[in-house]
């Protein structure tokens, strides 16, 4: 699900651009499909809607439902959703981040790919947001697995620093092995519930390390 602060789509309705926006979705599958498996279901489309007081979509299985025209981040975001949340689902509430960081980072490694900043750069502009500012807090506080309600399951700290997470975790253990984690963890879960532990884990049997100090500083502190 895509916070306001995400959904950069068009402040107007306009059909015919809404079906531009959206003409990348064949690209997008194929791209992920590449980067993480086989896209899990048999259809993919979206709803475009114009409701300007809603400020999320909601990534529905097959087609995700957009509050206003998407930006192409967006539109990647929630396919990206299509692997992690819908396909590998949630056990418990409070691990969102296992959705929506790996979406937030599928985002980042799109735009990477495509000649835009790396996710290197994205990690970078988060970051080094100034200390005692309100983007600093918002960014810091709660941890990602560390929420303290329902309140706060689609903050700041579950996209920007779940996907943080993983960008430092593939900066540590290097791109061969944070890739055939990614692989692994979509094949060896797919439509079944998965916690934050069983992540850990994975990465830990991949890369032959103990990441123990790493998840809990990047996701509990």
């Amino acid at each position: 699900m895509d916070p306001e602060t995400r959904a950069r789509g068009d402040k107007e309705p306009n059909p015919e651009l809404a079906w531009t926006r959206l003409g990348i979705q064949p690209e997008a599958v194929r791209f992920l499909s590449d980067l993480y498996g086989p896209y899990p279901f048999e259809s993919v489309g979206a709803i475009v809607d114009w409701a300007p007081n809603v400020f999320y979509s909601p990534e529905s299985q097959t087609k995700p439902n957009y509050w206003r025209i998407p930006s192409e981040e967006t539109i990647m975001h929630e396919i990206a959703d299509q692997w992690f949340g819908d396909a590998v689902v949630l056990e418990r509430w409070p691990d969102m981040w296992l959705n929506e960081g790996f979406a937030t980072w599928s985002e980042w490694i799109w735009t990477e790919r495509h000649q835009g900043k790396t996710a290197h750069q994205q990690f970078l502009d988060l970051y080094n947001i100034a200390e005692g500012t309100a983007a600093f807090q918002d960014l810091w506080f709660p941890a990602p697995n560390g929420l303290h309600d329902a309140s706060e399951l689609f903050h700041t700290p579950v996209y920007d620093r779940g996907a943080m997470t993983l960008q430092a975790l593939r900066e540590k253990v290097g791109d061969t092995v944070f890739f055939q984690t990614m692989r692994d963890w979509y094949a060896e879960n797919r439509y079944s519930n998965v916690v934050t532990a069983d992540f850990i884990a994975l990465a830990e049997r991949d890369s032959g390390q103990q990441l123990d100090e790493f998840f809990d500083a990047w996701l509990f502190q």
